[in-house]
């Protein structure tokens, strides 16, 4: 076991990692949409775009964990998170379009570490701090997300080109490479001799996950959640810049918006759960989703209405995933806890891909040849929506809507079943 003063240096080093890696992302995505405008892509590809880092990552965490594990956890870090150096410098000299996602998914696999991060924690730690631990990378990711766009909004302004932005991300990127490489150490002494099979990764855990009683719902709600969530980190800001009429720096303004209520407003979450029961609190977390969207939906060119939205928006999100977490934690059993908490990472990293794919097919209404089956009034409606950039609120507002019906139901069946299923609070 390694001696306090060391395991308080690898702990900052790794809440550092995560820090810098949050810092990097959120300072991207502000300028993502408008950076690829650029190079004249469509709505469509924009979608792409985006879903294809989360698709990569999605591919790659569990591949990039379980090579730590033969590798060493020092080695993959170094590795990956160079790889978003190299990866911030392609996206940064992009001559067109398809360097720009070529720059995008190489980012995505090798930004596959924070489970590496992770692992360090729990080589470095004993059981009974590793929560503890977890607390500390959760902070370092929220204040990362927080400060991401505020420091692009201020690249931008004073640099006049999206490219600054991407030339930071390399240099942050480089800087922590060079963290890891002299100061970090290895903590991994028992490699694992096990060879990977991509299937069992990436398939038959997840699929033995979701088969689990009562955990195999919370699962697909977990996907339910990131999906809403990529939906609206990329629909919001051509409505914004499109139906509101506000500049680039608005897209900032909003993700700083919702970072400060994670930051703000996390004491609610204690508030909330020791007074209602988790179940009805991640059923209300649905139910804020469907009202935030819809609102955008019936008032879609009101100022005012949208920033209310957002602020829904922001507390569902603050609320939903700690009581995920917890949630999976209670139901599952010890000796299955991380093949459900790896699969709750998976199938969210997936939700974050197949939300901007959503988006660029929900774009193809906007094309003025398209028809839906010949059928005019739907094919007007659905253009229309389109055009006025709704179709993929509108979308988002069904999909809450019908996973709070359905959890609804599905709390009714547990209660039939026994009522101390659903008095759970969460163990801060």
């Amino acid at each position: 076991m390694f001696p306090e003063i060391l395991k308080n240096k690898i702990i900052l080093i790794v809440a550092l990692i995560f820090f810098l890696n949050s810092l990097t992302l959120a300072a991207i995505i502000p300028i993502l949409y408008t950076y690829a405008r650029q190079f004249a892509l469509t709505d469509f590809e924009i979608g792409l775009l985006f879903g294809s880092f989360a698709l990569a990552q999605f591919v790659a965490t569990p591949v990039t964990g379980r090579l730590s594990d033969i590798h060493g956890r020092k080695l993959l870090l170094l590795i990956s998170i160079f790889g978003t150096f190299l990866a911030s410098l392609i996206q940064a000299f992009a001559m067109s379009g398809w360097i720009l996602f070529l720059g995008r998914v190489f980012d995505g696999l090798t930004g596959g570490n924070n489970s590496v991060a992770q692992a360090v924690i729990s080589d470095t730690l004993p059981e009974k701090d590793r929560p503890s631990g977890f607390a500390i990378l959760g902070a370092s990711f929220g204040l990362g997300f927080l400060f991401g766009p505020v420091i692009s909004l201020v690249l931008v302004k004073f640099f006049q080109t999206n490219q600054s932005v991407f030339l930071f991300s390399a240099l942050i990127a480089l800087i922590t490479t060079i963290i890891v490489w002299f100061w970090l150490p290895e903590t991994n002494f028992t490699r694992e001799t096990k060879k990977i099979d991509m299937v069992e990764i990436l398939f038959l855990e997840l699929y033995r996950a979701i088969k689990m009683p009562i955990v195999g719902t919370i699962l697909l709600l977990n996907f339910v959640t990131s999906f809403t969530i990529a939906i609206f980190n990329v629909a919001f800001q051509p409505y914004l810049v499109e139906n509101l009429k506000l500049g680039q720096e608005y897209i900032s303004y909003v993700l700083i918006v919702a970072g400060m209520i994670n930051i703000l407003f996390i004491g609610l979450v204690k508030i909330v759960t020791d007074r209602f029961d988790l179940y009805k609190v991640l059923n209300a977390t649905f139910l804020l989703r469907f009202v935030s969207f819809g609102l955008i939906v019936l008032f879609s060119y009101s100022v005012t209405v949208f920033w209310i939205s957002i602020i829904l928006f922001a507390l569902s999100t603050l609320l939903g995933r700690p009581v995920i977490s917890s949630l999976l934690s209670k139901y599952g059993r010890p000796e299955d806890q991380g093949v459900i908490l790896g699969s709750a990472e998976s199938l969210f990293s997936l939700g974050l891909a197949v939300g901007p794919m959503v988006f660029s097919l929900l774009s193809i209404p906007k094309r003025p040849e398209f028809s839906f089956w010949g059928i005019e009034p739907v094919t007007s409606w659905l253009h229309t929506l389109a055009v006025n950039n709704l179709l993929s609120f509108l979308l988002a507002t069904i999909v809450s809507l019908a996973a709070f019906v359905y959890f609804l139901y599905f709390i009714q069946k547990l209660k039939q079943l026994s009522p101390d299923w659903v008095s759970t609070k969460i163990d801060f």
